[in-house]
């Protein structure tokens, strides 16, 4: 299970695959539970993303809403869950999850008897220190070591320990706002007021790295398309080098045809299968998207 601000493909998605743990958000005086569907976050990119004149936040469920997810649900479809949540350094689901997590365990017991199941139910919250595409990358691996691997539930969670160092998810906002308005909103000096300013009259585009929640600025090519040739000729050079996972997972703010039909997308897929990467593309979640803005792209990767 992971929560709604994982990029990944729809089809990793659903029973028996990948869980989704809701995120609210709050537009203006409106609010909209984001579960990853992807015809409700197309809708609100089209609605409110490409828009200066709304904002829009998102709030974690509280730990009782939490609880009484996984009690009215989970607890009698499943008999372990491993909760990967986004980074702790840039949201409370961790904390919230990991709260909640007490309730459940106590409580799962009638509820499970109620369904004649007699095993116990077991549930581990990990923190995965990175977001959005990051994240992807992380529940692909705990996927895989699952259906491939048939590995225990704490093996699963130990070689994830050894893992969230190696990722770097990178983010090219198309719009510049969004990512200064969102760092201004925060605090951060990743995207001040100047970078702002340049990006916007110049075309500069801040490309921002991730590594164990913090974030950083590593380059600022001219235009997106400047932007995607530095991200994938950087990924070509880690491909080359070895990745510890061998799979990219990117993601897009938009129609995700707007990317497919690009050159260097095209290109830099098939380098990747060439050398026996798997790639992964996927909608943005509406949480990436208001923190990178619509049109914007992301890609993470796990370094050797």
């Amino acid at each position: 299970m992971t929560d709604a601000a994982c990029d990944l493909p729809a089809n990793f998605i659903g029973p028996g695959r990948i869980e989704i743990l809701p995120v609210n958000l709050h537009v203006g005086t409106q609010m909209f539970v984001d579960s990853r569907n992807e015809a409700q976050t197309l809708r609100f990119y089209r609605m409110y993303l490409g828009r200066h004149d709304h904002l829009a936040i998102t709030k974690p469920l509280p730990p009782k809403e939490i609880a009484d997810l996984f009690l009215n649900d989970w607890v009698k479809r499943y008999d372990r869950i491993l909760v990967l949540t986004v980074t702790s350094a840039r949201s409370e689901i961790y904390k919230n999850t990991s709260e909640a997590s007490y309730t459940i365990l106590r409580d799962y017991k009638k509820v499970r008897a109620q369904a004649n199941l007699s095993e116990p139910f077991l549930m581990r919250v990990f923190d995965s220190h990175t977001l959005f595409t990051g994240q992807g990358l992380m529940a692909f691996e705990a996927l895989r070591l699952r259906d491939v691997g048939r590995q225990g539930f704490d093996v699963i969670r130990r070689q994830l320990e050894s893992i969230h160092p190696k990722i770097r998810a990178y983010f090219l906002p198309n719009d510049v706002y969004y990512v200064y308005n969102r760092a201004k909103l925060r605090g951060e000096e990743s995207v001040n007021w100047l970078t702002y300013q340049i990006g916007s009259m110049l075309d500069v585009k801040p490309i921002i790295q991730m590594v164990e929640g913090a974030t950083e600025i590593v380059a600022r090519p001219k235009g997106f398309n400047g932007g995607l040739d530095w991200m994938f000729a950087k990924a070509r050079s880690e491909i080359e080098r070895g990745l510890s996972i061998k799979a990219i997972c990117m993601s897009y703010g938009g129609e995700l045809d707007e990317i497919k039909q690009l050159t260097p997308y095209q290109e830099f897929v098939k380098f990747a299968h060439e050398r026996k990467v798997a790639t992964a593309l996927a909608l943005m979640s509406v949480t990436a998207g208001i923190y990178v803005g619509r049109g914007g792209f992301s890609m993470a990767y796990a370094v050797a």
